[in-house]
């Protein structure tokens, strides 16, 4: 399992886009300038017909982390989720593999048009998963048909007086389909997320201003296309940028 360290831009509201947006330089009212930035390329334009996910870790432990679900148990349908069994008695979290606290979830509804939700995981076990949904991200904007960015303000995602933690685990995972039936055995083919397996989640630390990759050595995920089976799944381009307020 790789594990890196990222930090980011700003990200926190939802809105449906063509084209270019921008947000305001002045933040409005309850809006932080604690900000994560997520800037995505594809191989092919992002395919209505697809799912796209910003997973984010919170639990402080490196070892654990946002992972596709490729085969049953088929977790929320695109994330690997742990058991109960996993969970360390003591935390209440698990030790090492699948973790899952936020996503940002991307829909498109034309090549270049979409709308994003944010959700908060309230129990990420595969015995008993809750979302809730915490509105849209700061801002969505398709700079392409195969490139995304998204803001989010952190105090949407970790709300005041709770601490924005100092790092967080994140993955990119597109699936051709959400997969549920718990009698389907059949292994999931139509998949990406970062490194040649998608299970290469990144650690991103949140303290200070900085932008990732800051060093292509540092970069789990191929630049060139290939590694996934269908193009518009296929990442082959990231970068996440941390803002934090003076």
């Amino acid at each position: 399992m790789l594990v890196r360290r990222w930090q980011w831009l700003g990200v926190g509201l939802l809105v449906l886009l063509t084209g270019c947006a921008k947000f305001p330089s002045q933040p409005g009212v309850g809006v932080s300038k604690d900000r994560l930035v997520f800037t995505l390329t594809y191989a092919a334009p992002l395919d209505p017909r697809f799912f796209y996910f910003i997973a984010i870790d919170d639990d402080g432990n490196p070892l654990t982390g946002p992972m596709p679900s490729l085969t049953d148990p088929w977790g929320n349908g695109w994330a690997a989720l742990p058991r109960q069994a996993d969970l360390d008695p003591s935390t209440g979290k698990p030790r090492q593999g699948p973790n899952l606290s936020h996503f940002v979830e991307i829909r498109v509804s034309a090549p270049g048009i979409g709308q994003a939700l944010v959700y908060r995981v309230t129990n990420p076990t595969l015995e008993n998963y809750r979302q809730e949904p915490l509105g849209s991200p700061l801002e969505l904007t398709f700079l392409q048909p195969n490139q995304v960015r998204v803001t989010l303000d952190m105090r949407q995602l970790w709300l005041s007086p709770q601490p924005i933690p100092e790092r967080i685990e994140v993955n990119f995972i597109s699936v051709d389909e959400l997969r549920l039936d718990p009698n389907d055995n059949t292994p999931r083919q139509g998949f990406d997320g970062l490194g040649v397996s998608g299970n290469e989640f990144i650690s991103i630390p949140l303290t200070s201003n900085q932008t990732f990759p800051t060093n292509p050595a540092f970069n789990p995920e191929p630049t060139t296309a290939g590694d996934a089976r269908i193009e518009a799944l296929d990442l082959i381009g990231w970068q996440v940028q941390v803002l934090r307020s003076p």
